[in-house]
């Protein structure tokens, strides 16, 4: 009679691989909203007038 008490193994195997498919569609479903909808967009940063941003990579001989 203990053999009734307790799930088959294939059922607790199948319970598994769907609790592991749920949450992998989760997070794929998660990751393509965030993707796909981001709104989000960082300030820019202000243009640079000094330093080496603006040096010629030619070197110029004088």
């Amino acid at each position: 009679m203990d053999n009734d008490k307790e799930p088959k193994f294939w059922v607790t195997v199948l319970k598994l691989v769907l609790g592991a498919v749920v949450l992998i569609v989760l997070i794929g479903l998660g990751l393509y909203y965030t993707a796909k909808f981001n709104t989000y967009e960082p300030e820019a940063a202000p243009p640079d007038t000094w330093g080496i941003s603006k040096d010629s990579p030619i070197f110029k001989r004088q």
